[in-house]
């Protein structure tokens, strides 16, 4: 990357899938999302913002969710310890602690499990422009990511507001997703989705970001 960005938020997030319509249906049912069909895939929206952009992955890339970080002179991919992947693009934040609060199906939180966190903390805050506090990423002196360290489930992961949290699991249950409870330690009760096809998302009874 020709220049350093400085990394506020997400602009959005975008899901590799190998049928776009069937995700954006399963996630129209889970996080009330409104998908749109574009040339390249389906934009999906929250109200006046777009929160993700569901397409098929090519030849070189996997499925799952890529977080779309903003600020960037240009629009690339990074690739840091554990292969965790993001892509950076030019623009402000939508989402994130200087941007509006999340609504519920929006981003409102991003995590990154990693196995050296020494590794990932000197990685991201060089190449993001953030500081770190702790398990804390900071983007001008504000929280914007979290970081753990672990063994399995390497890479970013990110979180999504949402109202209740009962009833998400069931909209996911009726529709081939599953569910896992988990108290994190910022964010209080929180769930672990999978969706029907493999992918996994966080959600968060929350009106803040993390």
């Amino acid at each position: 990357m020709p220049a350093r960005p400085e990394v506020r938020g997400l602009r959005r997030v975008d899901l590799l899938s190998p049928d776009p319509m069937a995700a954006a249906i399963f996630y129209r049912v889970v996080l009330d999302w409104s998908p749109v069909a574009v040339q390249a895939g389906v934009d999906c929206w929250v109200g006046n913002r777009r929160c993700a952009f569901i397409r098929t992955p090519r030849a070189d890339e996997t499925t799952g969710f890529r977080l779309v970080f903003a600020g960037a002179p240009m629009d690339c991919s990074l690739t840091g310890p554990d292969n965790a992947l993001v892509q950076v693009t030019k623009g402000r934040a939508q989402h994130g602690p200087q941007a509006p609060e999340p609504r519920p199906g929006e981003p409102c939180w991003a995590e990154l499990a990693t196995t050296d966190p020494d590794r990932a903390d000197a990685f991201w805050t060089d190449t993001l422009g953030w500081t770190v506090n702790g398990a804390t990423y900071l983007s001008a002196g504000r929280a914007i990511a979290g970081r753990t360290e672990a063994t399995a489930g390497l890479g970013w992961l990110c979180y999504f507001a949402v109202t209740d949290l009962d009833e998400v699991a069931g909209h996911a249950a009726e529709r081939g997703g599953e569910v896992q409870r988990v108290d994190h330690p910022a964010l209080g009760k929180t769930m672990l989705l999978t969706d029907e096809s493999g992918t996994r998302i966080g959600l968060a009874e929350t009106r803040s970001w993390g």
